[in-house]
Order: structure tokens, then sequence, then C-alpha cells
């Protein structure tokens, strides 16, 4: 059993066991929207159907329930919804729930400064905060879905999204975003921490090979990746992952951001976005995430999830944990 079929098989095994158990895949919401859109690339790279029957198992036990709230981070299963819509174009309760979200975010969704979308969740409130965590989370999937439709407001919204989280949460050194933004006190919050560049250079490099060049914005959306990637690659450490806080060598070295800029670094090289000698360091993170993965299919390193916090030494502090979201990523990473 190959790396990749170890982490989908695991993440599926210990996702069935969740349901019922008001814990894990028992909820739907952000870090288990992360792992369905690792299954999707499983799936790409397999054909293995099992995968797309768990999916379904998946969203279909929580449809049944109607158990969730609407927010960005409940909007992230989503994009599993969107894969297996391919199989069942027809699937109206499929529709309807996809035409619900990207509906509640352009009308419903807290707004910030110049509309951006505030990063508030179901039950934790952040009044008038940008967080980098909303693109990947939201932001991806409005996108999708409005090429899914040929409804071009989605999609504009999306890039414009894109466009300004960069503008409000850039570090013009590095090239790199910090955590948040806090419009309340117009000051940048957190650190260039690595899961939350993990989640700008995931949904960039997708946006970027989702759309179409002569769409308005992509050429902006372009160059804040390319600087971004700038930085992405400046920071990895010798060993091939990367730090927690990514320009703070002495902090310690997180998998699931790893697995992310494997991901986007390989996906940028394939795609003519950087320079082929760039591939190297894409082997040398995806060498560092196998490492990191146990014979059952846990990624061991993975940090778990935070809110925006004041200096390095808090990121530093917070703990590793099995994550959904870390095994998503690395389920990317491992296909691509």
């Amino acid at each position: 059993m190959d790396c990749l079929e170890r982490v989908y098989k695991r993440t599926m095994e210990t996702g069935r066991a969740d349901l019922g158990t008001g814990e894990g895949m028992d909820i739907w919401q952000w870090d288990e929207g992360v792992a369905m859109y690792g299954f999707t690339k499983a799936f790409e790279k397999t054909h293995d159907p099992e995968i797309t029957s768990f999916m379904k198992e998946w969203i279909d036990y929580h449809l049944d329930k109607m158990d969730f709230g609407f927010s960005i981070n409940t909007t992230a299963p989503l994009l599993g919804v969107l894969k297996l819509l391919e199989a069942e174009p027809g699937n109206d309760r499929y529709l309807a729930l996809c035409k619900r979200f990207a509906d509640w975010c352009m009308a419903e969704e807290p707004r910030a400064d110049l509309g951006t979308f505030e990063h508030s969740c179901t039950v934790n409130k952040y009044p008038n905060q940008i967080w980098a965590d909303t693109l990947f989370m939201g932001c991806l999937f409005l996108l999708k879905w409005g090429l899914y439709t040929g409804e071009q407001l989605y999609v504009r919204e999306a890039v414009r999204q894109f466009i300004l989280h960069y503008h409000f949460l850039k570090d013009t050194q590095t090239g790199l975003i910090v955590h948040g933004y806090y419009c309340d006190t117009r000051e940048q919050k957190g650190v260039l921490w690595g899961r939350g560049n993990c989640w700008f250079a995931v949904a960039s490099i997708e946006v970027l090979n989702l759309l179409d060049p002569s769409v308005e914005g992509y050429n902006q959306l372009k160059e804040n990746f390319l600087k971004h990637m700038d930085g992405v690659l400046n920071t990895q450490d010798a060993s091939g992952a990367w730090h927690t806080v990514m320009n703070r060598p002495d902090t310690y070295l997180e998998m699931s951001a790893t697995a992310a800029f494997a991901y986007a670094v390989n996906r940028a090289v394939k795609d003519g976005y950087i320079a082929s000698r760039y591939a190297g360091q894409a082997e040398k993170a995806l060498e560092a995430l196998k490492a990191d993965i146990d014979e059952k299919g846990n990624v061991l390193h993975g940090s778990i999830g935070t809110c925006v916090m004041e200096d390095y030494r808090a990121y530093n502090d917070v703990g590793f944990g099995y994550s959904y979201f870390a095994q998503g990523l690395a389920m990317m990473a491992l296909s691509e």
C-alpha cells in the first residue's frame, strides 16, 4: 500500500468511527471540508470508487440531519459536494445546498473593510477581522461554483476577495502574509504563520488554474501568487519542511503547511508559473512529509487549529494532533 492510499484509507477509517460521537467527522466543519478536498485529489489520482463512496456517505449523513449552520468555515465541505456533482449533475439536494451557501456568501456573510469577507464562524465570532483561512474555506468554493454554473457574479466576487485578502495581509518584506488583520484598529495581527500561508498558496494555485487568463483580476492574482511563492521558497528549511512560523527557524517544523507547500510548489512548476529548478524543493518537501506519516497513515506533526495570536511564541506553543485538515492537505500533496 503506497503512502497516499494509507492516508486516505486511514482518514476514511477514523471518519466512519466518528459518526454518532459528536466529534470529528460527526461534525460539518472546515477541517472536514479540507479532508473532502483532499479526497477529491486522491480520487482524481487513483480513481478508487471507495473514496467517492465515502464522500457521498459523509455528505448525505449530514444532509439528512441538516446539522450545520452557515459560515465561511462551514462552506469548505461544499468542495466535496461539487466533486460529487460531476457524477450526479442532476442531484437536486446537492445543487440546492451549493446554491444556498453561494448566495449566503454573497448576501449574508458579514463583511469587513472594503467588503472583505469577515472570518466569523458559526460559534466563534471575530467581528471586523480578516483571516488568511477564509480564502480556502469559502472563496475557492465560490469561484468553483461560479464556473460550474456559468454565473460570473460568483467568479468576480471570489477573485475580488483573493485580491483584497492579499492587500490587507501581505508582508511587504517577504511577500508572505500574516495570519490576520483587525479592521477596527487598522493593524495586522499574528505572524507569518505556516498554515495561514498554506491556505493562500494552495487556494491561489487552484484559482489560477481554473480561471481563463482573460478574466479581470487574473494578472493581479498571478502577481500576488508569485510574490508569495518567493517568500515560501525562501523560507524552506534544509530538511524540506517549513517552520510553523516561517521566518523563525527556532520554531518547530510543521507538516500540514509542508504538505500544502509541496502541493502548491509542485503545481506551480508543472503549470509553468515558476521555474523548473524549483521542482527539487517540492520533492524535498514531499519526502519530508512522507517521512512524517506512520504505517497507519497518520500525519504525525501537524499542529492543531488556532485563532490569531499575538506573537511567534504563542504559535510555537500550539501542540501537535491528528486532524482532518492535515490528512486532507497530505492527500493533496501525495496526489500531485
